[in-house]
């Protein structure tokens, strides 16, 4: 089995802990489970979208994950802030991570990749949309709750197209609510990045931040530690299981 997954940071792994770490392929007797990681820093749907025709037909996965969304809410907010992030922001769109600002528009672009997967993925058994896990660790927050919109806009499309859903948000959500004394520390300007890269690369390096600043599943409130890759890839490891079940996405 190829299992193919194209996303954000969150796939990529550069900022924080990669949930690929954690994933686990069903046994496939004698063939080789492959896992082929497309995630790149900053990306968006629309990002996503524009890399997916060349990922598929180089690679031709039985299974494609699609983890995105995150920065379709984020790019906006750190656009408003101004000063460096302006900068930022502008370098981020140059690469082509270009954000929807609707969530009409979120869901007709994801439902048409979907489709588009589906052409040029010529051997796909099944399509896994993973749903966007918290953006900072205080869940009544005004981007959790722009966050949450989008999410059930992807919980709609999903059932609409035949795609399976790794509802990632709803697993990590159960366990803030359950953690007290919830940080609400989140990166404040685009150095935070740099530094801790740098720092994540040293053992237990992403705990370490976490603990520094009174988090619990991510490092800097976006990008996780081992605690939140761990679970987010146990949800995807369980979607990526049902692939022996015979589907189609239409």
């Amino acid at each position: 089995m190829t299992v193919m997954l194209i996303g954000n940071s969150l796939t990529a792994g550069n900022l924080g802990i990669p949930y690929s770490r954690y994933l686990k392929l069903p046994e496939s007797g004698s063939s080789e489970n492959r896992i082929i990681n497309r995630g790149r820093d900053g990306d968006t749907l629309l990002g996503v979208g524009n890399r997916l025709k060349a990922a598929l037909e180089s690679e031709n996965p039985d299974v494609l994950v699609i983890q995105t969304g995150a920065n379709d809410v984020l790019l906006p907010e750190m656009a408003s802030r101004g000063g460096l992030w302006t900068q930022f922001v502008r370098e981020m769109e140059k690469q082509g991570s270009i954000p929807t600002i609707e969530p009409r528009d979120f869901s007709k672009i994801y439902t048409e990749m979907i489709g588009r997967a589906v052409t040029y993925g010529v051997d796909i058994r099944r399509i896994i949309c993973v749903t966007i896990p918290p953006i900072g660790e205080v869940l009544l927050s005004e981007r959790n709750r722009k966050r949450e919109v989008y999410n059930q806009e992807l919980r709609q499309l999903v059932r609409k197209t035949g795609a399976s859903l790794a509802d990632v948000s709803r697993k990590l959500e159960s366990i803030l609510k359950k953690t007290e004394n919830l940080s609400d520390w989140f990166f404040s300007n685009p150095g935070d990045f740099t530094a801790d890269v740098k720092e994540v690369r040293r053992e237990k390096g992403a705990m370490k931040l976490s603990e520094e600043r009174g988090l619990y599943l991510t490092m800097d409130g976006a990008h996780l530690n081992e605690t939140g890759a761990e679970l987010m890839g146990k949800v995807i490891s369980s979607a990526i299981a049902m692939v022996a079940v015979p589907r189609r996405v239409r």
